[in-house]
């Protein structure tokens, strides 16, 4: 028996018997409480029994309430006395006159009161008993009345059980009643009176029109009130029936997926075989291809629908659309359950209006076997999948401060400008720490040699040895890291270098080291432009190392304007001289000819320059083991760059590198044995190098950590670990660690959502040019399912992202602009982002790009466009692409027929799980019309998804939500005020 009884009927304008008089009953019965009731429990009179008869034979619809079903379990007097009154009460206006039924309500117990009396209506309004009766008595038109009842364990569970909770629940339901008896808001008025009976409390309703003649209420309009009614009294009750359909809702999914595999491995396998929709279709086709006027069922011939009928019937004999459409009536019957005890009979799919559409489908399919039209059909995951996380860029944090240089020949022989010997800085003792400090191809450095050395020499006024202190105690080389020692013995060179600057016959080696305090800000403030000025001056002097610092000055924009073509100029200066070429000159102008900075590309340039730089480098190592010279070495010999890739000898170097503490050399190493490519590869390594990377404040060995123990591939998941280290790495500005865990926490995948901080990271990152972070925000924001959607904002960081080369932003763009759901259609904008997508090898960028060719929309039709992108996808293992060319040329329309090339490409599509390729094969096999097969395959998976959505609708409609199109509409005026949609 249902759980909540509903009673709905309509009184008619009446002299004898004024509808004032129900209003008058409902509000005042009084009640009275009670002492002794056992004689309740005698069995029912048979006075009272016969009066039951009676009114059952009278009103039939009494046999429906809750105080009957009791009355049939448990038939003693009080029970009958429940049952004869409620009924009566029920039906009072067509049983009494006015007189006595205002006798019989005047001692009703049980009604309980606001104020002195029990009537209320919508909040705000005053309710006047006498002035309310009137008008009701004076009313032309029609009043409905209603009852709604519920058990008592049930009022006092979902607590039902006062007549201020009735009342707050009623005016919820304004909107609803009128919706029900179409009725206009502003035209509405109703009252209502709560009776709280000690077995099925229950309440009264009266609602009506101002305008007379107005209001009518049908099936449809009952069925739709007793809905919204039990949604809102047992929404704890539907939750649960909901939670539980949420577990089918996720059955049904993989369900479908199922159903859809399966029919692949059939067809595949040669046993899915339906001739018999494929024959309907074909004749379906005919028929309409003779039928004049609208092809939309509704205007269809008896015949022709009965035929689309039977497609859809035959459709929905399929086991597993079968089991679809029953899981969508057992929901639906479900929640009928709670507020009606008679389900409507279950009809065929067919006759089901809820599935009108499919009908049209059907019309459309049929229509399109004899079309002149290539299809560009597609499952639903044809998109491109979320990018790959990025790997973090080779670190060369250390790499752009070159080696310090034995000092020029003229500089060798310097005597103080008087030739005293003994005033010279470059003796053989100074010589010998720096052998110590740098080692050699035979020796590794000796720090603490170096230091003891380097102190004697200085104490005696050298000026390069005060340097080199100030770089070990800077470095932690040999002694714990002081920075300000550091400075101190920096101050001291400065000074030492300022002094002897202007005696020095040649000074344009003190004038490069002393533009390089300035510059790294050693001794002194740094400031650039004094770098710049002091680099100048020895750059006339024709110093190759001054050259090469103020390139890199030029080339960054420090301290002057850049100027990459003064800064190739300088570099070119440095790469040529005749006594001391600069490698590091040498290597950036590798970089900018093979990049076309501040000259034209020319890649064989590019290669000479990175060859000579590998050999410049080669002859600095003879004289020194420098950590940062084997990092670079290593990194050439990883990347091929300037001799040939050799992983093996990259290891040699990192090594030897790491083994002087060289932070990046480490990280290079961890990344070195992650790779599968190397031979010897060794995760535990990696992780152990990594770990001594981020040991030393090496920000993208704590991102890549972060990474590792996020994605869980390479090591065992562990969240709060991975939390850690990216965490570390954003206190370091790093933006790859800021775009990671940003977009992390805004999808609340394995850490827990947390949108403010997303937002706030992904922010930092686009603030430091990182286009993933742009993209990711971006995505978010043009979705808005997790961020408000804001369309604007999200195109502007799309293209910020597309603009810096990421291809998936700007195969987003072009889909964007291609589909025309969230902005006006422009395709030749799609094309044109789809085209620098597709050009760095996005095989989805290439497969759209080759469907707009073909489609004809927006830019002429280009067969040989579509075929060429088309290919390149398919040649990168598009599942999609492979299909398009297999259908082109097994149908031989826009391209020459080649049934040879159309099976190839189609078995390649059905090997990867493309349905469609598989279906067209085995029609091909089975000589059958192709369209017809293919048809008949889209047909049921389109009928799959109708269900399915509906389903989910009406789950969502369960808990208050709203159907999809009604939400769009919605938002679409919310975003147009600029509320929060959703």
């Amino acid at each position: 028996m249902a759980r909540l009884v509903t009673k709905f009927k309509y009184l008619k304008p009446d002299q004898e018997k004024p509808i004032g008089g129900y209003a008058t009953y409902i509000a005042t019965r009084e009640g009275v409480e009670k002492i002794d009731e056992s004689f309740k429990l005698a069995p029912a009179t048979v006075k009272q029994q016969k009066l039951i008869e009676k009114l059952l034979r009278d009103f039939p619809d009494s046999a429906t309430m809750l105080e009957y079903e009791d009355y049939q379990r448990e038939k003693t007097v009080g029970v009958a006395s429940e049952f004869i009154t409620r009924a009566i009460e029920d039906n009072a206006h067509e049983i009494l006159n006015q007189r006595t039924y205002a006798d019989y309500i005047g001692t009703r117990p049980g009604a309980e009161r606001f104020g002195s009396h029990g009537l209320f209506t919508d909040d705000g309004v005053q309710v006047k008993l006498k002035e309310v009766s009137q008008e009701l008595n004076a009313h032309q038109g029609n009043v409905w009345t209603l009852i709604i009842s519920l058990r008592r364990e049930d009022a006092e569970r979902l607590g039902f059980n006062t007549g201020i909770r009735w009342r707050d629940m009623l005016r919820t339901q304004t909107q609803a009643l009128a919706d029900s008896l179409k009725i206009p808001m502003d035209h509405l008025k109703w009252y209502a009176a709560f009776h709280n009976e000690s077995h099925h409390p229950h309440i009264h309703l009266l609602v009506y029109s101002t305008v007379e003649n107005e209001g009518f209420l049908t099936k449809q309009g009952v069925a739709k009130m007793r809905s919204s009614l039990a949604k809102d009294i047992f929404e704890q009750d539907l939750l649960c029936i909901y939670e539980k359909q949420t577990v089918q809702r996720d059955e049904l999914r993989l369900h479908s997926k199922e159903l859809i595999a399966e029919i692949v491995s059939r067809i595949n396998a040669g046993t899915y075989d339906n001739p018999k929709v494929e024959e309907m279709l074909l004749r379906l086709a005919d028929r309409l291809s003779k039928t004049k006027g609208k092809k939309v069922y509704g205007y269809l011939k008896a015949d022709v629908k009965a035929l689309v009928d039977a497609i859809v019937d035959e459709l929905a004999a399929d086991e597993k659309i079968a089991a679809l459409y029953n899981l969508w009536y057992e929901q639906k019957e479900e929640a009928l359950q709670v507020y009606t005890e008679t389900l409507p009979q279950r009809v065929p799919l067919s006759q089901n209006k809820e599935f009108k559409p499919i009908k049209n489908a059907v019309i459309q399919e049929a229509m399109g076997l004899h079309a002149d039209r290539q299809d560009v059909e597609e499952p639903a995951q044809a998109d491109a999948p979320d990018p790959e996380m990025p790997e973090a860029p080779e670190s060369d944090s250390q790499a752009d401060d070159p080696i310090e240089p034995d000092p020029p020949p003229a500089f060798r022989s310097y005597s103080g400008g008087r030739g005293r010997k003994k005033d010279t800085w470059w003796t053989d003792e100074y010589k010998a720490a720096r052998a110590f400090l740098y080692g050699t191809k035979t020796s590794k450095p000796d720090f603490e040699q170096a230091l003891a050395a380097l102190k004697k020499e200085a104490l005696r006024g050298n000026g390069f040895a005060m340097h080199d202190l100030g770089k070990m105690a800077l470095a932690e080389l040999g002694c714990e890291k002081d920075e300000e020692q550091a400075q101190e013995w920096f101050r001291k060179a400065f000074s030492a270098f300022c002094a002897r600057e202007p005696k020095e016959e040649k000074p344009g080696y003190l004038r490069y080291r002393i533009g390089k305090m300035y510059a790294f800000g050693y001794g002194v403030d740094q400031n650039y432009l004094k770098a710049a000025e002091w680099y100048g001056k020895s750059v006339a002097e024709g110093n190759p190392f001054a050259a090469y610092a103020l390139g890199s000055l030029y080339h960054r924009g420090q301290g002057v304007d850049q100027d990459e073509e003064k800064a190739f100029d300088l570099f070119t200066m440095a790469a040529t001289d005749e006594n001391k070429p600069n490698a590091y000159a040498q290597y950036e102008l590798g970089r900018m000819c093979r990049d076309g900075i501040g000259t034209a590309p020319d890649q064989a340039a590019s290669e000479q320059w990175y060859s000579r730089a590998y050999q410049g480098f080669l002859e600095i190592e003879q004289n020194m083991a420098d950590d940062k010279l084997y990092y670079r070495l290593g990194q050439m010999n990883l990347t091929g760059t300037g001799t040939k890739k050799d992983p093996d000898q990259a290891r040699t170097y990192f090594e030897k590198a790491a083994e002087l503490g060289n932070a990046d050399a480490m990280y290079g190493l961890g990344k070195l044995y992650l790779s599968r490519d190397f031979s010897g590869r060794d995760v535990k390594k990696a992780i152990d190098y990594l770990m001594g990377a981020a040991g030393k404040d090496h920000d993208y060995a704590m991102y890549t950590l972060g990474k590792l123990f996020l994605e869980g591939k390479e090591i065992p998941k562990n969240p709060e670990y991975a939390l850690r280290w990216l965490e570390e790495a954003v206190e370091k500005e790093n933006p790859y660690a800021e775009y990671l865990l940003g977009k992390t926490l805004l999808q609340g995948v394995n850490l827990p959502q947390n949108i403010p901080r997303a937002v706030s990271l992904l922010e930092r990152a686009v603030s430091r040019n990182n286009p993933y972070a742009a993209y990711a925000l971006g995505k978010a924001l043009l979705e808005g399912t997790v961020l408000l959607q804001d369309l604007p904002r999200a195109m502007e960081l799309l293209a910020f992202s597309a603009d810096r080369g990421f291809s998936a932003a700007q195969y987003l763009l072009g889909k964007v602009f291609s589909n025309g759901e969230l902005c006006p259609k422009d395709i030749p904008r799609a094309i044109r982002y789809l085209t620098r997508a597709a050009e760095r090898d996005h095989e989805y960028a290439q497969y759209l790009l080759g469907k707009l060719y073909l489609a004809d929309e927006g830019i002429p039709k280009n067969a040989k466009a579509a075929l060429y992108w088309f290919t390149r996808a398919a040649d990168q293992g598009n599942a999609f692409a492979q299909y398009q060319l297999g259908k082109l040329f097994l149908y031989g329309r826009e391209v020459e027929q080649n049934m040879e090339k159309a099976i190839s490409y189609l078995t390649a599509s059905a090997g990867q799980g493309n349905v469609y390729a598989a279906q067209l094969l085995h029609s091909v096999h089975s000589n059958r019309n192709w369209s017809a097969a293919l048809g008949s395959l889209r047909l049921l998976q389109h009928l799959a998804r109708i269900i399915q959505n509906r389903i989910e609708d009406e789950r969502k409609s369960g808990k208050g939500g709203i159907d999809r199109k009604l939400k769009r509409k919605i938002d679409e005026k919310k975003q147009a005020h600029g509320l929060k949609q959703g």
